[in-house]
Parts: structure tokens; C-alpha cells; sequence
């Protein structure tokens, strides 16, 4: 599934802030709650920054088709908190601005995690890119040019811009350019136009603009504000798998093997003692490699579990990730202690 951060430039196939900037600097000053609704490709969509911190950032995406909602909500903050009726599309996604890697997507639609790779989360692409200011001498202008030789005097286009379903007459911008890698996706190697409000309402651009080989593609934002609330109130979370039984290795470790979500940095490991009515916790030294992938290997010495382990016991792994206990996880096999 390819959810629309932002719709724009998924159905191309989206979004993107001083002479160069990036857009990833703009969203420092962004806050919970401020969004943007945008048209573009005949739907709509109601964008917010939900979650901020200074490793992630969760978007939120409620889009529906233009034709289903033929006259714009008084309030969309309203529209929200109603469940945004006729909705097509509703989801969350984190992006790791560290290494601009999605994270996680959640779509509340499906009630189901939606797996996306980097190519597809295209905000992930976007958030790398310098974003260099457009000369005056090639921003858009209004009318027809000027004959050779004549001065350009004409005056320089602007989008409009609207607060809270208020419009902001005179609304000034900022106007930059990026060019998008070469890769397999529509707009490779394309040059991308944006239009950021000078006052900085809002950290996103309220227009883009793509050059492609047929037509000039455009998003357009239509709304803008802040405080949007939503009735989902976090991202859920995925927990920890185990995968497979524990292996010994070549060098007489014993290996667990996971599959755990990026966003899960550290861990604790525990062993549960089942043999006995009163079952006894022990924690375990262990170090963590990570894999392909969401694959994790757990190494731990044979040394650690002599000290620990009784022969004959049998015992499960309990698996805490540092900062979300709630999403802990239990091996559900017994493994049995036989050291010799």
C-alpha cells in the first residue's frame, strides 16, 4: 500500500526549507498539531505533524476524494474530530531523522502496520535533499514575457495562503528549488519548485511544483492552522518476535534470533524459570548485532548461563525493549538447560 505522504507525489508515480536550507531545519520549529489540507490529483488531504522529538517525526495523513466532499469543511479541525467522515485513507508514519528511514506506518483504515520502504516513503528522500533558493530572475511571474531586450517588470506569482479558512491577503514567500536523485521513480532527476510562507505559519511548502516530460504536476494547499487534535492518540506499536529456536554458534555462544522495529534501539533480556510453580526472573548479559533488515541476533555467553541456569530447568526469554516495557516480548518454546 502506498499511503499518500504526500498524495501528491504518490500518485505521480507527496512533500519536502537563507540562500539553501533543508527541510528537515524548518520542522525544528514545527509543532504538534500544526497542519496543512492539500489538493492535488482530485483528492484532498489533511496533513499534521502529530508527534515531534529530536530523533523522529510522526505524520498524520486522512485524505478523501475530492468528489466526496464537494464543499470544504467550516472547521477541519471539526471534520477531524467527527472521524473525518467519507475518508478514503488514515495513517501514521515515522520518520527517523537521523538517518531518514521510515520507521514505522500505521494505517487506522485497514487497522493494520503497512510495510514502506524508503523508495516508497518518499518524505524520507525529501527531508535529505538542500533546498536552494530560486533566483528572481527565473521565479514564476504573472503574464506573458517580455520582448528581447525589454526589462522584466512584471510581478512575481504567488500562491494563495489561507489560515484557519482565513485568507492572508499579500502573503509573502519564500521560493526554492531541489532536484530529485536519479533513481526508478517518476521524478527522477526532476527539478521541484516550493513555495514556503515567509512568516513561517507553517514548516511545509503551501505549494509545489514538478516539471515532468508531459505536464507541469502542481499540490496546492487550500487550509492551514495549529492545536489539530485527533482521536488517535499515539502510533501503535509493534512488538518484538522471536524467530526460530536459539542456536549455538561457532564460538559456543547461544544465539536468539528476532525480528523488532527500528525505532526499538536497546533492550533488556530476561530469563524466566518455568520448571517450578514460583516461576524466578533472572536478567542475562548479552550483546545485540543488528541484522537485515528489522533482524536482530542476540549472543549470550555460555559462561553467563552456567552462572545463572539450573541443569535440567527449562526456561523462556522475555525480551524488554529500553523505553516501552509495555511492548515486551516472550519466547513461546521452553529452552532447556543440558550444559554438558
Amino acid at each position: 500500500m502506498r499511503i499518500g505522504i504526500v498524495s501528491f507525489f504518490f500518485c505521480l508515480s507527496s512533500f519536502l526549507g537563507a540562500a539553501e536550507t533543508s527541510f528537515q531545519s524548518r520542522l525544528e520549529k514545527a509543532r504538534s498539531g500544526d497542519y496543512i489540507v492539500t489538493e492535488a490529483n482530485k483528492m484532498i488531504t489533511v496533513l499534521t505533524i502529530r508527534f515531534l522529538t529530536p530523533s523522529s517525526v510522526v505524520f498524520e495523513e486522512i485524505s478523501i476524494p475530492s468528489q466526496k466532499l464537494k464543499n470544504y469543511p467550516s472547521s477541519w479541525s471539526e471534520w477531524v474530530k467527527n472521524r473525518a467522515p467519507g475518508h478514503t485513507s488514515w495513517a501514521m508514519v515515522e520518520i527517523d531523522l537521523d538517518n531518514h528511514q521510515p520507521l514505522e506506518c500505521y494505517s487506522f483504515s485497514r487497522a493494520a502496520w503497512i510495510g514502506i520502504s524508503q523508495q516508497e516513503s518518499l518524505l524520507s528522500t525529501l527531508l535529505q535533499l538542500p533546498l536552494k533558493l530560486v533566483p528572481l530572475d527565473k521565479v514564476r511571474r504573472i503574464g506573458p514575457p517580455p520582448l528581447d531586450g525589454e526589462p522584466d517588470r512584471r510581478q512575481v506569482w504567488m500562491p494563495p495562503l489561507s489560515v484557519e479558512g482565513q485568507k492572508i491577503e499579500q502573503a509573502k514567500f519564500d521560493i526554492y528549488e531541489t532536484q530529485w536523485p536519479k533513481d526508478s521513480s517518476e521524478l527522477s532527476g526532476k527539478t521541484v519548485t516550493l513555495y514556503f510562507d515567509q512568516e513561517g505559519r507553517f514548516p511545509l511548502p503551501y505549494w509545489i511544483q514538478v516539471e515532468t516530460t508531459h505536464v507541469t504536476a502542481t499540490m496546492r494547499v487550500i487550509d492551514s492552522g495549529q492545536n489539530l487534535a485527533s482521536p488517535y492518540t499515539s502510533l501503535p506499536r509493534r512488538v518484538p518476535e522471536f524467530i526460530g529456536t536459539p542456536q549455538w554458534t561457532n564460538k559456543g555462544t547461544l544465539r536468539l534470533s528476532l525480528k523488532s522495529p527500528k525505532y526499538y534501539k536497546n533492550f533488556e533480556l530476561f530469563a524466566i524459570d518455568i520448571t517450578t510453580k514460583e516461576k524466578q526472573i533472572f536478567p542475562i548479559a548479552c550483546s545485540i548485532a543488528k541484522g537485515q533488515g528489522e533482524m536482530l541476533n542476540i549472543e549470550i555467553e555460555k559462561t553467563e548461563l552456567s552462572e545463572v541456569f539450573e541443569p535440567g530447568h527449562r526456561y523462556t526469554w522475555l525480551l524488554v525493549p529500553a523505553g516501552y516495557s509495555e511492548f515486551y516480548t516472550e519466547s513461546t518454546l521452553p529452552f532447556n538447560w543440558n550444559p554438558h
